[in-house]
């Protein structure tokens, strides 16, 4: 292989894939139990995560990262083989498209299995920031419902309900990104 595909530090590109391959991987072989159908089994402060319920959080919260970490270390690298300082800029995911459409004229909106990273984006905030409740600011989005179906999610109340697909779904549209963002900084490499 030549060119900048050779290059040993696009290997970012192959430690991303291995990270998004292995939180996907890591709950397949779990089955689900009677505690994953009504998600919480009895605690004392209203209820404890199944196994396989937490499994599954743990891994959107590992696959999202592993894009956002991408992402961020593609566009410095792009920067470096052009020769130039990489701008900085606040990388939420809305800082970070802006950002690549700015600097690398690339609409990452655009690009396959984005509807899917996005749905991937606002579940890990769900998780993260609403333990597993819409945040505020999702509740106010009304294109969350249908955001959430292209990943297996529903949306109940203000809660989401992973179903037995979100992590595979959410797992293939990871990879099909991370391609498409290195083919696209990859071909515009002077």
């Amino acid at each position: 292989m030549t060119g900048p595909l050779a290059d040993p530090a696009w290997a970012l590109t192959d430690d991303a894939l291995t990270l998004i391959l292995h939180a996907g991987r890591d709950i397949a072989s779990t089955r689900p139990s009677k505690d994953e159908i009504t998600g919480l089994a009895p605690g004392k402060l209203g209820g404890s995560m199944s196994e396989s319920l937490w499994r599954k959080d743990a891994a959107i919260l590992r696959l999202v990262s592993a894009v956002e970490a991408f992402t961020n270390a593609a566009s410095d690298y792009w920067f470096e083989q052009v020769r130039m300082p990489p701008p900085s800029a606040p990388f939420t995911w809305p800082a970070r498209v802006k950002h690549y459409r700015r600097e690398h004229n690339i609409d990452l909106s655009a690009l396959p299995a984005w509807k899917q990273v996005e749905a991937g984006v606002d579940l890990r905030n769900c998780l993260a920031h609403g333990l597993g409740q819409l945040t505020p600011q999702l509740a106010r989005d009304e294109r969350i419902v249908a955001r959430m179906k292209s990943i297996d999610v529903v949306v109940a109340g203000s809660m989401m309900r992973l179903g037995p697909e979100t992590v595979s779904k959410l797992t293939t549209a990871c990879v099909a990104f991370v391609r498409a963002v290195e083919a696209e900084l990859v071909s515009s490499l002077p």
